[in-house]
């Protein structure tokens, strides 16, 4: 067989995997670029098992700097949290026994080009295939009959087919196309006009950049113009581009195949002093034997007879653990229904089943070798419902739902990966099973689509064939235990065992109970809703297009662009990032006083989203099966701690504007049952008083003032009395703009007043309350030393950027840094307090049901005589779930409907 020699671009995939995957030691170092990297490493040797492996890394400015000073000359410098980590980069390299070239003068770029056509050739066994793994587009000028790239990150091999596919040319034209298309990314200028279509069609239609810059007098119009008139810049650009192959520096595969000496002692001191906890163990399991091994598929075993499930039953309770997850029909918890059951009780792959019950062929006909639902429950409903086994899997809010649904219990519930990952890793956008799989294990999971062997959304998992159904469904609970050990430990490490045990899995059955008790919605009220608005809409319209003198398409920014700036001539506020006016909300508010048209298109657009967003899609939101509306709350979403609501989304519905009322107007009670809103009064301002610990703002709260009255009457040196309503929006404006780190710029433009002057209110803030700048000091220089911010129950957000050079960065994280403490201490005080509340009302008002968390809000159906009693206790347990400095205080209502309740 051909030998397989892998180039790695080390400075291409250290970028990429240092903004995909931030991290941080306990100790606040950043390690998120080496734990990429290592992952990297080890999945290469486990999926590809190369036979040689160069790692290449940029050294410097090169060649192309002197050709071209501007070369990647508009790239910000390197952050600071990966300039720390580059040095470590190829000190990890070396230990895991690779060569790490890098090369004076040159890139990495010319490094693999250099070494890819040296060694890229040859027949039979003597042949060598070089595999680039980048995932930078300059590389397909090389790709050829011997070489490829492997771009890991969308886990995709790119031949010269692929090439010609994407760009239109070969690969050995690739260099004229980009001379003429440039490269943003590395500041190529190229010909100006001609983009990648454009420039693959000239060069199919002239055969290469010298042949066409030589006939672009036969080209007319601006085409032809630009070609002569940057003919010098094609060149250069094409000089830049070319990856060079011919370097002088030696090295041979004779040496690299003797070079590969495995520093185990070294790796394991790195992966120890990095927190590499996944990496140490598979060394130390054997010498850096592969999870692959491991994770062994075909050690997975179907469990399709009463006698086999009652002994993998035994076995469980033996073990005195279960990792569980189910395969259904869908996602709706409330229709869909059971296809199996997935089971694993230890970390060997023998220990991990799956039990078909619900699987059929094409005509939709039970397939034989399954126990009947009935059957297998019957075996399993005693365990599953044992408070006493533990219960780990992910995302098991899904799990216990369609339990329920299916008229079975889940209890013991113990671990949830994609919460111990949440926590730990609050500002990742992904926590599923596949992305921690391949993160914290180096395993790539079997695809949901690869194991249906159908498309997904024409057909559910009920027809997943048996044999792809086995390893696909087994899989999801083995991966789950072998991440449950890891997870655990890395949050005992980071103290963080508190915030997830306390906070975040007490919610899992609450919120499940939420989602399925659902919400009364009044159809007919808002299909009349619907119609009203319409009319309302319409009417706008019309007088849109009056104010314009024209008729354009108001959803097109581009028209309404053309209308406001050229047939109106008003002034451009600012532009897009490509340099088109911008047309955005802010904008309009800041045009709305010179022309009417700019306030008629915000209305319509406030309406239209309304309408669209809410009174049209609620309607058909209601359950078949309950006749309500049942949201789902996501736990792992907001960096802050925040609860989310989706499908619908409950919490974005305004409450303060006639629109908004209205929509809540038509969310009901059931007869005889009445909504209870209860929800913390001011509950930021109040933690921020207690970070404080004394001073205007502890004594404010501790007398019951009004403390945005307080606030307007010092700002503008009236007493409080005589404070208007609109000074006291302004000192709330103040006072909220003070946690969220608003600069006088942004305070501004809310309040409609010069900038000075909303830097007199910031200046005189802190000048009566210099204690409140001192905390929001504090939080920022702590967030610098730890590398996050930190709430009062321990939850603790990464905060990049503090060191930063470029004054927006900074900024941004330094608002991060303050406003942490302060709202996810709030997520935190809610999240306490939902636990609280359930726990009460489970003892003294089971006929009450908590309905809905928004924000600060919780909401309640209670039977209508029963109301004021169920008020005073989830008031006593909201206000009494955290002693602060100072009261917290709960504003409670109540009505038949939700804005009622208000």
């Amino acid at each position: 067989m051909p030998r397989k020699v892998f180039l790695i671009d080390g400075s291409n995939h250290a970028f990429r995997v240092f903004h995909a995957m931030p991290r941080m030691t306990s100790r606040g170092a950043h390690t998120g670029a080496l734990l990429g990297f290592a992952n990297l490493l080890r999945m290469l040797e486990q999926k590809y098992r190369p036979d040689h492996v160069v790692v290449a890394f940029d050294e410097g400015p090169s060649f192309r700097t002197r050709l071209y000073p501007d070369y990647k000359g508009h790239r910000p410098e390197m952050p600071p949290e990966l300039r720390e980590q580059w040095p470590k980069l190829q000190e990890l390299v070396r230990a895991w026994g690779y060569p790490c070239l890098t090369v004076e003068d040159l890139e990495a770029d010319d490094i693999m080009g250099t070494l890819a056509r040296r060694w890229a050739g040859g027949e039979g066994d003597g042949a060598t295939e070089v595999w680039l793994v980048t995932g930078d587009k300059d590389f397909s000028q090389l790709v050829g009959e011997h070489i490829k790239i492997l771009d890991v990150m969308k886990d995709r091999l790119i031949g010269a087919a692929e090439v010609e596919e994407k760009f239109g040319v070969p690969p050995e034209k690739i260099v004229d196309l980009m001379a003429l298309w440039g490269d943003a990314s590395d500041n190529v200028p190229g010909v100006p006009g001609i983009g990648q279509k454009t420039a693959a069609a000239l060069i199919k239609k002239y055969g290469d950049l010298d042949t066409l810059l030589e006939r672009a007098d036969e080209i007319k119009g601006k085409r032809g113009e630009r070609l002569r008139e940057s003919a010098e810049q094609a060149r250069l650009s094409r000089a830049l581009v070319t990856i060079k192959t011919d370097a002088d520096f030696p090295l041979s595969l004779e040496d690299v195949a003797t070079a590969h000496r495995r520093d185990e002692a070294a790796l394991r001191e790195l992966f120890l002093t990095w927190q590499l906890r996944t990496h140490l163990k598979q060394l130390d399991e054997g010498a850096g034997a592969s999870v692959t091994s491991v994770i062994d598929r075909d050690r997975y075993r179907c469990v399709d007879t009463v006698e086999e499930l009652e002994q993998v039953a035994a076995a469980i309770r033996a073990a005195g653990r279960l990792a569980f997850d189910t395969e259904t029909t869908g996602l709706d918890t409330l229709e869909a229904r059971l296809v199996g059951l997935c089971l694993c009780w230890g970390a060997a792959p023998e220990r991990a089943v799956y039990v078909p019950v619900g699987h059929v062929d094409a005509l939709g006909q039970r397939v034989p070798g399954q126990l009947t639902e009935a059957e297998a429950m019957g075996v399993l409903a005693p365990l599953l419902a044992d408070p006493e086994l533990p219960k780990l899997g992910q995302n098991l809010k899904y799990d216990l739902q369609i339990m329920l649904s299916s008229g079975y219990t889940l209890a013991g519930i113990a671990d949830d990966t994609m919460l111990q990952d949440y926590v730990l890793e609050p500002d990742r956008s992904r926590h599923g099973l596949d992305d921690l799989a391949l993160r914290y294990l180096g395993h790539r999971m079997i695809p949901y689509k690869e194991a249906l062997g159908a498309d997904p959304k024409k057909l559910p998992f009920s027809h997943a064939p048996l044999s792809r159904a086995i390893p696909y469904g087994a899989e999801d609970a083995h991966v789950c235990w072998l991440l449950d050990q890891d997870l655990s430990e890395r949050l005992a490490e980071r103290n963080l065992g508190r915030v997830y045990r306390e906070l975040e899995l007490p919610l899992i059955p609450i919120l499940a109970e939420m989602e399925r008790a659902g919400i009364g919605v009044d159809v007919p009220a808002l299909e009349a809703l619907s119609v009203e608005l319409g009319g309302r809409i319409r009417a706008l319209e019309e007088q849109l297009y009056e104010a314009a003198g024209s008729v354009f398409n108001l959803a097109s920014t581009r028209q309404l662009a053309r209308v406001l700036f050229e047939d109106l001539g008003l002034e451009p506020v600012k532009r897009t990032a490509k340099g088109a006016p911008s047309t955005d909300a802010d904008t309009l508010e800041q045009l709305r006083g010179q022309h009417p048209l700019p306030g008629l298109l915000l209305d319509w657009r406030a309406l239209t989203k309304l309408k669209s967003t809410y009174v049209d899609t609620l309607p058909g939101r209601v359950s078949r099966v309950t006749g309500r509306i049942h949201t789902s709350f996501r736990q792992a979403v907001a960096a802050t701690g925040r609860l989310s609501s989706d499908s619908p989304n409950l919490q974005n519905i305004p409450s303060r504007t006639e629109e908004g009322r209205r929509i809540r107007a038509c969310f009901v009670a059931r007869p005889g049952h009445v909504f209870l809103s209860c929800d913390y009064s001011q509950v930021e301002l109040r933690l921020l008083a207690h970070y404080c610990g004394e001073g205007a703002l502890v004594e404010a709260f501790r007398r019951g003032e009004d403390i945005h009255r307080r606030t307007a009457a010092e700002a503008f040196g009236v007493a409080p009395e005589a404070v208007t309503p609109a000074q006291r929006s302004a000192a709330k404006a103040i006072n909220f703009g003070i946690i969220y780190g608003m600069s006088a710029f942004r305070l501004a433009k809310q309040l409609q007043i010069s900038r000075a002057e909303a830097q007199a209110y910031i200046d005189g803030y802190f000048a009566r309350a210099p204690e409140v700048r001192r905390v929001t000091e504090g939080f920022i220089e702590a967030a610098a030393e730890t590398g996050y911010a930190t709430t009062l129950w321990g939850r603790q957000r990464p905060v990049s950027g503090l060191k930063s050079r470029k004054f927006r960065d900074r900024g941004a994280a330094e608002r991060v840094a303050v406003n942490t403490p302060i709202q996810g201490s709030a997520a935190d005080l809610i999240k306490l307090a939902m636990a609280a509340v359930h726990r009460r009302l489970s003892a003294e008002a089971p006929d009450a049901a908590m309905l809905l968390q928004v924000h600060d809000e919780l909401v309640l159906e209670v039977p209508e005589d029963r109301v004021e009693a169920v008020a005073a206790i989830v008031s006593e347990e909201m206000e009494g779930v955290a002693e602060l400095r100072v009261p917290l205080r709960v504003d409670c209502g109540w009505g038949k409907s939700w804005d009622a309740a208000h």
